[in-house]
């Protein structure tokens, strides 16, 4: 007794498992690479923001010691590359988000040394509104993916 027939009929199994499986192969791998295309292109997205909005103070690197930090006079940046050794070996993507967006963690002192770039990353003209929130958020979270690159083992 075959399972499909009961359930799909017997033209979805014979179109599944027949000569269409090649289609239906081929959509999946076309599916797989856009996926893996769009997650380099926000990783490469993600570079460019930490490279112009991070690197002062966390270098190249991430490991903290960028080029602006001589004026940045008691300010010790967090070395990026670490995170996930710190959080049992599991990166804290939602951690890293709070603390880069900077709105949703009660602030303290030392908190003001980094920009809210939740804040920083709205659109001009229509801060705050749903759209920018989600484009905020979506540059927030590219980044986040470029420092995920960053962990040592």
């Amino acid at each position: 007794m075959r399972f499909w027939p009961t359930l799909m009929g017997d033209d979805f199994h014979n179109r599944l498992c027949g000569k269409n499986s090649r289609t239906v192969v081929f959509m999946f791998c076309v599916a797989f690479l856009l996926a893996a295309t769009s997650l380099a292109s926000a990783q490469d997205t993600g570079k460019q923001d930490f490279t112009k909005h991070c690197v002062g103070c966390h270098g190249t690197d991430g490991k903290g010691h960028g080029p602006d930090l001589y004026i940045l006079a008691g300010v010790k940046p967090a070395d990026l590359t670490v995170l996930s050794k710190k959080n049992g070996g599991v990166f804290p993507f939602q951690d890293v988000e709070d603390t880069i967006d900077g709105r949703k963690k009660v602030p303290k002192h030392n908190r003001f040394d980094m920009p809210f770039w939740g804040v920083t990353f709205q659109q001009s003209g229509k801060e705050f509104t749903p759209e920018s929130e989600a484009k905020a958020k979506e540059r927030i979270d590219n980044v986040i993916r470029y420092i995920e690159t960053l962990q040592q083992p």
